[in-house]
């Protein structure tokens, strides 16, 4: 074939190619001026055949600056695009690794407006936490826990009663990382296998319960949980029912000899299901008491004092404080006898919420 021929031919695939490879350029250009995006990167989009899905979303600082990087992988594409972009060491790295643990763009978002580097970098060691951005924006939260709350990760419970347990402290064993109370006077004071209260404190508010409603030896409780009880009594007469305090304020020596005994008698395994320790016993407080019935026995679930108790004693300002059902939290066996004064107010936040007073003020952190 000639030269003249040979060219005949090739010139309109020549020119052809240069108006394609104008067009593009002019294309890409364009598309970069409407997007925001560098026009290598547009011709990336393009490379790559994800301008279209990059199109449905605003411009990303965080896609344009990731694409140049190893860590760039198409199947994450969408959470570039939603991932707030921020100036910060190692950030595109932790936006990679966090992807791959399982989180998703709009978790990355929620994670780095409320959580520090030093918490960043405790998920990145750790295994995929689910409802990552639920959990930190609880109100009852604490990022100082989070590696506890990594720890007790456990997809057979909720996202709530995970961080609830871990405030409460039962991802420790019983009497372990214990608190001393600090407002040991506080009518809201949490006293269980975590929170103790020292040995010499003696409430100094404390009264005798009137014989009518007494059937305890030398029995005392806190001058407003006193008049309550009493008034209690009183309520549940007016409906034919009987109610007498069996037991309710103790000393801490007082409780040490109680606990010494039924270890002896019951076995420590036993004991450590239904009596305090000296010092972690609600008794100590002065606002806890065990309550008879008419014939002067603790009353059981199947009484009808319990019944009414059960549906009433919040309107005095008393709770059930060790419910059946929740004796893994409670640490204690169901004592249907045995109520604790919040005040009217706090007792009915309790009673309607169906949580135990630990799960309520471990939400109140």
């Amino acid at each position: 074939m000639s030269v003249k021929k040979t060219l005949r031919v090739l010139l309109p695939l020549i020119i052809l190619v240069l108006i394609i490879v104008n067009f593009n350029h002019i294309k890409y250009f364009f598309q970069s001026k409407i997007t925001g995006y560098e026009y290598n990167t547009i011709e990336t989009f393009h490379n790559e055949k994800i301008y279209k899905t990059v199109r449905e979303y605003d411009y990303s600082k965080t896609l344009e600056e990731i694409l140049d990087t190893k860590s760039f992988e198409k199947k994450y594409l969408r959470d570039y695009l939603v991932i707030n972009y921020l100036d910060k060491e190692n950030f595109l790295d932790n936006v990679s690794k966090l992807l791959t643990l399982g989180y998703t763009g709009n978790d990355i978002n929620g994670i780095y407006e409320k959580l520090d580097e030093k918490n960043i970098l405790l998920l990145l060691d750790n295994s995929y936490l689910k409802d990552i951005v639920k959990i930190i924006n609880l109100n009852y939260f604490d990022s100082t826990k989070l590696e506890r709350y990594l720890k007790y990760n456990n997809d057979k419970i909720s996202y709530e009663d995970l961080v609830t347990y871990v405030n409460i402290g039962l991802d420790n064993e019983y009497y372990t990382d214990v608190t001393k109370v600090d407002k040991q006077d506080d009518l809201l004071v949490l006293v269980n296998k975590y929170n103790s209260l020292n040995s010499d404190y003696v409430p100094s508010d404390l009264e005798a319960i009137g014989t009518k409603y007494n059937k305890g030896w030398n029995n005392k409780m806190r001058h407003e949980a006193k008049v309550a009880f009493e008034e209690m009594c009183e309520g549940a007469l007016k409906d034919g029912i009987t109610i007498y305090s069996g037991s309710a304020y103790r000393s801490y020596s007082y409780q040490k000899t109680l606990y010494n005994n039924y270890v002896a008698s019951n076995g420590f395994k036993k004991a450590e299901t239904f009596s305090a320790r000296a010092g972690y016993s609600e008794h100590q407080t002065g606002l806890a008491t065990d309550v008879m019935n008419a014939k002067g026995n603790y009353i059981s679930k199947d009484d009808k004092e319990y019944t009414w108790l059960n549906n009433n004693s919040y309107k005095y300002g008393f709770i059930l404080r060790y419910p059946e059902g929740k004796e893994d939290i409670t640490g204690y066996m169901f004592e249907e006898w045995h109520f604790r004064f919040l005040g009217k107010e706090v007792a009915k936040e309790v009673y309607d919420s169906k949580l135990t007073f630990d799960e309520y003020i471990a939400r109140k952190s």
